[in-house]
């Protein structure tokens, strides 16, 4: 067995090869294309099994694509999760190509990445490009607004629709440079608007068209929007052996520091993707105050005993997320709508506390 370190850049990739002592047997640098990357997978694994380890960044779905067709067992890293790297006090493209291979080596590793593919790679390009398309929209409402407040007008955006429309309607009180720049805002703001819309109908189609996303939205607070994010997060179900797994993949456990008799429990540890974070956030806010139906009252009873007052809101919020998304792992795992009487009911858990 060898093991071969890459570190994978736009222009060029910097490779080490390890054999099974650990020891180096080739070292070298060549360009990042799928031609160079396979016929140097295919060289090194010609003689022995080659197992190859990367860093996740920009290019990882595209290593990924290049070197599945191959004999070759590819690992992909957080670069977060290797401290040793992370913390040498030399850090160079050579060294860090040698701890990755050094890394797989020993056996000393983190949890690898998983790279999707197919509709899940799909989804989350989408929902990304959502996000970005949000943000500038926002971005440029949140310029016309300080351009109405820097002239002394109204800019409350509670005002509804029209908001930047109403100025320009009045030109005698505003000069010719604000009015352009209010123009430019609205012009930008509609343009994103469309994009948006463009998005989300494509959102919608795929929705409608994948079975587990259907089943999420029977969970009481999960649209379609939620579940999207949930089915393209998670992925492939089967790598996660319980519930509790799921939620520590998307940070919502709590953070623990134990050491002899001292053990200390904090805040989440706030791991993985934000997106699905913020998405089964916001779910949890849906099922502890919007939330009334009675299939919700089991799901909603566990974090509505910790609402007691209000200090304790964010903390009841996120444990209805995490609430929320165990039950959606059995949704998923178990290929099942969402059903109420699996649940324990409010007076059962009130009980038991």
């Amino acid at each position: 067995m060898r093991y071969l370190g890459m570190d994978v850049h736009v222009k060029s990739t910097v490779w080490c090869l390890l054999d099974a002592g650990g020891e180096v047997v080739e070292k070298g640098k060549g360009s990042t294309t799928a031609a160079e990357l396979t016929s140097l997978v295919q060289r090194l694994a010609k003689d022995e099994p080659l197992v190859a380890a990367q860093e996740c960044g920009k290019l990882s779905h595209f290593v990924h694509d290049v070197l599945s067709p191959l004999d070759v067992k590819l690992l992909t890293f957080n670069p977060y999760h290797l401290r040793v790297i992370a913390a040498s006090r030399k850090k160079t493209d050579k060294r860090d190509g040698y701890w990755l291979a050094k890394t797989v080596q020993s056996g000393m590793m983190p949890h690898p990445v998983y790279i999707p593919t197919g509709i899940v790679r799909q989804l989350r390009a989408l929902l990304n490009e959502r996000d970005t398309v949000t943000g500038q929209r926002k971005a440029w409402l949140v310029r016309a607004s300080t351009l109405l407040q820097a002239a002394g007008l109204d800019a409350r955006q509670h005002s509804g629709k029209g908001w930047i429309e109403k100025p320009l309607q009045q030109p005698d009180g505003i000069d010719e440079q604000l009015k352009l720049a209010l123009e430019r805002c609205e012009r930008m703001a509609l343009a994103l608007t469309g994009e948006l819309a463009v998005i989300d109908a494509r959102l919608h189609q795929h929705a409608t068209s994948i079975e587990q996303v259907q089943r999420l939205q029977t969970i009481p607070a999960i649209g379609e929007k939620v579940a999207l994010t949930i089915y393209a997060w998670v992925g492939d179900i089967s790598r996660f052996h319980t519930a509790r797994q799921l939620c520590a993949y998307a940070g919502l456990t709590p953070s623990v520091r134990q050491s002899a008799d001292s053990s200390v429990t904090g805040r989440i540890t706030k791991e993985g993707s934000k997106q699905l974070r913020r998405a089964l956030t916001q779910a949890g806010h849906v099922l502890l105050f919007r939330c009334q139906s009675e299939s919700s009252a089991p799901l909603k009873a566990k974090p509505a005993r910790i609402a007691v007052h209000r200090a304790r809101r964010k903390i009841a919020v996120v444990a209805a997320a995490r609430h929320i998304l165990r039950t959606a792992f059995y949704v998923l795992r178990d290929q099942t709508d969402y059903n109420p009487a699996l649940l324990r009911s409010p007076a059962a858990t009130t009980q038991a506390a």
